[in-house]
């Protein structure tokens, strides 16, 4: 980043307009997708199953099959564009997690391991929830070893765009394993079962669309353009702590406190 630059005008590099009109059009049907949900649990005018969050192949979740397939393509537009490779390791990643949705792979296979498991899960889960969790565990740890080897190796704006994809793959895990498993283990009343329903889903939509906005704005901004989120985000931080006041400017205030 151009250390010149003040750090708020930086914002501007995030700022393309086809890309900022994707985030708001994503958010405001995610949105929409929440509250048909919340009317067709709450009251009985629409009464359709298709319109809830936890349906499998409902409209919400087919919302979610267009958006992970929007990101496959856009990563490949991004790896043929940029001359690398190392961005279809996010591709692969994303793959998985669309046939995951699509196919309930973590679910049918952890069914099976369920089966061969004698021992009594932990935190109220079920063995079920047990063969979940090592499937997604073992599907994620593989896949981001690729992801890795291509940190390793990849060019420098690869490194930049996954410092940015880290923290929202993160995001991502905290709605769909931690809060799915804390929805289980509490076994809710009918009210807090709703509400933990609109956060895990809805948690998942919206960091999917912010992944699909933010892989759509690296296809269609300039490439030398090397402001990222990651960055931006450190710059501010670190202007806001007391830590990052230069020493000389420290220095320079207790001289002027203490004339000769």
């Amino acid at each position: 980043m151009n250390p010149g630059k003040p750090t708020f005008a930086r914002l501007e590099h995030f700022h393309v307009h086809s890309a900022s009109l994707l985030l708001v059009l994503l958010l405001c049907a995610d949105l929409a997708f929440i509250v048909l949900h919340s009317v067709n649990v709450l009251s009985p005018l629409l009464n359709n199953p298709l319109l809830s969050l936890q349906k499998d192949n409902g409209y919400p979740e087919f919302f979610q099959y267009i958006k992970w397939s929007w990101i496959i393509a856009l990563l490949t537009y991004v790896s043929i564009t940029r001359r690398s490779l190392n961005f279809s390791a996010w591709g692969v990643f994303f793959t998985y997690l669309l046939f995951d949705d699509a196919l309930a792979i973590h679910e049918k296979v952890g069914e099976r391991i369920a089966r061969n498991l004698t021992m009594i899960p932990p935190l109220g889960l079920r063995l079920q929830d047990i063969g979940e969790l090592a499937v997604t565990g073992v599907a994620g740890a593989f896949l981001l070893s690729f992801v890795l080897v291509s940190y390793r190796y990849g060019p420098k704006t690869f490194r930049k765009m996954s410092h940015d994809l880290f923290p929202l793959i993160f995001a991502l895990a905290f709605f769909g394993v931690f809060v799915d498993m804390l929805h289980i283990s509490i076994q809710p009343g009918w009210k807090t079962n709703q509400v933990l329903t609109v956060i895990e889903d809805g948690g998942e939509m919206i960091i999917a669309s912010i992944i699909c906005w933010y892989i759509f704005l690296l296809s269609v901004r300039d490439e030398n353009v090397t402001t990222y989120l990651f960055d931006f985000i450190h710059s501010v931080l670190a202007r806001r702590s007391p830590a990052a006041v230069p020493l000389r400017s420290i220095a320079a205030g207790e001289l002027r406190r203490f004339p000769e």
